[in-house]
């Protein structure tokens, strides 16, 4: 009976660029079950087609049993690639999502702009005055961190003034750029963290002692499997 099928599982059509070529006429019938039993130092020669200026010629190539199995792989398995599978585009609205981070820190931070240190916050509070009680606002720390007015020893407090003072409108808005900065800090570090195990993951252990684990742990076929039996 003619051999239509290569023994390795090559589509000899596509191999030697010839249409309709099956494996009773492919010039390597011979060579291609053999490339199973090769050792890593083993080497056969398969004859390969190329085409250069619309050129078709024959090639010998000198091959192994993993160049032969990616050669196969690469013809026949649908091979993907970064792009294929998104993460390309991915990367890219990575990119884009930290320029726009960028530009958000530069608005926030920008030189005409306060920034409130971490831990001052703004109060309100009440003055009893003979003709009145009023409301007015006031920055705080819960250390003396802010250099004093008058006294030579850092002080914990800044008063703003009314709720209209631009005092008070740029402490307050000082500590809301703050706190976006920070949860824009927060986000980033959650980000890096989970790539950092993602790339981690990826790395360790190399993937050839995973699949042979793996390939390792598959149990081993019974006779009712093969046989098709329940």
């Amino acid at each position: 009976m003619p051999i239509r099928m290569c023994a390795y599982g090559f589509s000899c059509a596509s191999m030697m660029m010839a249409p309709g070529l099956t494996a009773e006429n492919c010039p390597n019938k011979n060579i291609c079950g053999t490339i199973r039993q090769l050792t890593e130092e083993d080497r056969v020669e398969l004859h390969y087609a190329r085409t250069e200026n619309n050129v078709r010629t024959i090639e010998l190539i000198r091959t192994n049993g993993r160049d032969a199995a990616l050669y196969l792989l690469s013809t026949r398995a649908c091979p993907q690639t970064p792009a294929s599978l998104g993460i390309t585009e991915t990367l890219a609205r990575l990119h884009s999502t930290i320029s726009q981070l960028e530009e958000t820190i530069a608005q926030l931070s920008s030189e005409d702009s306060y920034i409130a240190p971490i831990g001052v916050e703004a109060h309100r509070y009440l003055v009893k005055r003979p003709y009145g009680i009023y409301q007015y606002n006031k920055l705080t720390s819960k250390e003396a961190i802010f250099p004093p007015q008058e006294r030579e020893d850092s002080v914990k407090v800044i008063h703003l003034s009314s709720d209209s003072d631009s005092r008070n409108f740029e402490g307050r808005a000082g500590i809301e750029r703050r706190n976006r900065l920070l949860a824009i800090n927060t986000a980033i570090d959650t980000a890096e963290a989970l790539l950092n195990r993602a790339i981690a993951s990826a790395a360790n252990p190399p993937v050839s002692e995973v699949v042979a684990e793996k390939i390792a742990r598959i149990p081993p076929e019974t006779e009712d499997a093969v046989n098709g039996s329940s």
